[in-house]
């Protein structure tokens, strides 16, 4: 980060949690995309597609260098590719390796293995990221986005497509009720007792920043917000994120 970024607090993130979010993460790779579309009633796809729909609009051309974070089973990159009729220049990034075996053979895509704090790429050398429904595992969110700023050129983009906490008491306290006991329910039927370890996975949104919060951590880690659009009483965003001029 630059010297005129203020660095807030490291308050957000997963912190000690963060190891075993993994752990459990490694656990259910086998019904991972199959859950994550029944527990989201089948809005994890939509919400993915628009927000990459986002990106491409706000980036304004077709070809850029193109970071997929925190990619999971890699459903982001071959969304992207769909659109966009290639995965040149999209390299898949992931702690996990069962993870990245999972999305390299299903995008592709080349990766490598690295987390959000510690990102192994020279000082604003990539175009664009994205994170669909990850951002939240970061053991540290502030870090994370700081790796982010750092990597970035100038006025590049960062696409987070994820939960989101509403300012609202009353909304979040329904959503977290939701992805605490019903989440688990509706996993155990579709993929039987793996689904139930989606319950540890409630940690990730319990951790997150308020909406208002998340906005504030934005700017002082140096972006400015280019779009934003939230879903279910507010419990999902899509944001594109600039990287502000020095």
């Amino acid at each position: 980060m630059t010297e005129n970024v203020e660095t807030p607090s490291n308050e957000y993130g997963l912190k000690e949690d963060w190891g075993s979010i993994q752990r459990t993460l490694e656990e259910i790779i086998p019904v991972y995309d199959k859950t994550n579309r029944f527990i989201s009633l089948g809005s994890d796809l939509k919400l993915r597609r628009k927000g990459i729909s986002t990106l491409r609009q706000n980036m304004g051309r077709d070809n850029f260098s193109l970071l997929d974070l925190g990619c999971g089973t890699g459903k982001m990159t071959q969304l992207f590719g769909a659109v966009s009729g290639s995965v040149d220049g999209v390299l898949l990034v992931d702690p996990i390796l069962e993870m990245m075996r999972v999305a390299r053979f299903k995008s592709k895509a080349d990766g490598l293995l690295a987390v959000y704090e510690n990102l192994p790429f020279r000082r604003e050398s990539v175009d664009a990221a994205m994170a669909g429904f990850s951002i939240r595992d970061a053991k540290d969110l502030t870090k994370a986005l700081g790796e982010l700023y750092r990597i970035l050129k100038p006025s590049g983009l960062f696409l987070i497509v994820d939960l989101s906490k509403p300012d609202s008491k009353v909304k979040s306290r329904f959503i977290s009720i939701y992805w605490r006991v019903i989440a688990p329910v509706l996993a155990f039927a579709a993929s039987g007792s793996l689904g139930l370890k989606f319950a540890a996975l409630s940690k990730t949104y319990d951790r997150l920043p308020k909406i208002s919060e998340m906005i504030n951590l934005f700017d002082k880690c140096g972006f400015l917000v280019s779009s934003s659009a939230f879903f279910m009483l507010g419990g999902a965003c899509i944001f594109v994120i600039q990287k502000a001029q020095a």
